[in-house]
Order: structure tokens, then C-alpha cells, then sequence
């Protein structure tokens, strides 16, 4: 059964600007996959990168570090939610583990490759260290993000873990207590 369909609808529930994105690589016989995706992350086009992409027509171009950022949240419930988790989470706070008794940091769970890079770039356009983890990531990447995770003083403070990566072997409880699910997992 293709997932295309399915794909295409996670992704306009998560961003319509993603969404967007999405309809106009395709348009052009290019696709938002994993291998893609990696060739974006290596050429580092993130936020304003997306917001270039998909500009309406007329709008003009970002000036200023925030406009990207407002373009690129505006039309994301999932990302919303995320953002309201940081705040609430106290995530952007210095560490300050006698009130919190806690790192204030953040996990989040996603299925959809494209989502968690697009989020990851909106975090990072906000200024949050973010990162993605993912099947693609070798043995000592995940196994360096898991420590640096772990540090109470890292500036490390948004974990996006792809469903396909499972939980074995990431020890990641004395780091987080907060997780937010931002898409379900598909059932195979």
C-alpha cells in the first residue's frame, strides 16, 4: 500500500508551510524523502532556506532573523505545541536544579522525517539548540548526542527522536521528563 498519501497528510497537519514545501519540490519531480533531506542538512539550508522556498508570491523577502521564524510557525499546531511545551518546561531558563529538579529539557517523539527536520530548523531559526535523531545517525552520533543530551549544562536542549529509532539503549531518563508526541506512530 503506498504511504504517499498518508505522508502528504501528516505533513500538511504538522505545517502547511511544509506542506507547501512538500508541493513545490514535487512539482519540480523532487521529493522531501530521508536521502533528500540528509543532502539539506549537509548543504545546511534550514530555516531561511525554507522561508525563501516558500514565500507566497509578492511577499516579501525576511529582513530580520524573526521573519523567518513567524512565517515558518504560522499554520503548525504540532509545532505550536512544541513551542508551548519549552516555554512551560522552562527549557529556555537557566539550569536551576534546586526550584525545577530537573535538566529542562525536551524530547520529542515524530514518524515523519520530514517533519522532525522541519522542526528541527524552526527551533534552531528561534535559537535552540535542536537535534535530530534518526536511523540514518552511525552508533557514535547517537551515542554523542545521548551524552551531551545528558549534561545538565549543555546548551543541548531539544532531542527530536525519529519513531524508527526506537528506545534501546538510549539512556536518556536522568536528562528529561517532559516528551511530546508530535505525530502517531504507523502501525506495520
Amino acid at each position: 500500500m503506498p504511504t504517499g498519501p498518508l505522508r502528504e497528510l501528516g505533513m500538511c497537519n504538522f505545517s502547511t508551510v511544509l506542506a507547501r514545501l512538500n508541493a513545490k519540490i514535487v512539482r519540480t519531480r523532487g521529493n522531501t524523502h530521508v536521502a533528500t533531506l540528509q543532502i539539506w542538512r549537509d548543504d545546511g539550508r534550514e530555516a531561511e532556506w525554507i522561508h525563501m522556498m516558500t514565500r507566497g508570491p509578492g511577499e516579501p523577502r525576511a529582513t530580520t532573523a524573526s521573519e523567518p521564524a513567524y512565517a515558518l510557525v504560522k499554520g503548525g499546531p504540532s509545532i505550536h505545541l512544541v513551542l508551548r511545551e519549552i516555554l512551560n518546561g522552562k527549557v529556555l531558563e537557566a539550569l536551576d536544579w534546586d526550584r525545577y529538579k530537573r535538566h529542562q529539557k525536551l524530547m520529542i517523539g515524530e514518524q515523519t522525517p520530514a517533519n522532525a527536520w522541519y522542526l528541527c530548523a524552526v527551533l534552531r531559526c528561534l535559537g535552540i539548540d535542536a537535534r535530530v535523531m534518526h536511523s540514518g545517525s552511525s552508533n557514535k552520533a547517537r551515542g554523542d548526542m545521548v551524552r551531551l543530551f545528558n549534561k545538565p549544562k549543555s546548551t543541548f536542549k531539544c532531542l527530536i527522536m525519529m519513531f524508527d529509532m526506537g528506545g534501546t539503549g538510549l539512556n536518556i531518563h536522568h536528562a528529561n521528563d517532559r516528551v511530546v508526541i508530535t505525530s502517531i506512530a504507523r502501525s506495520c
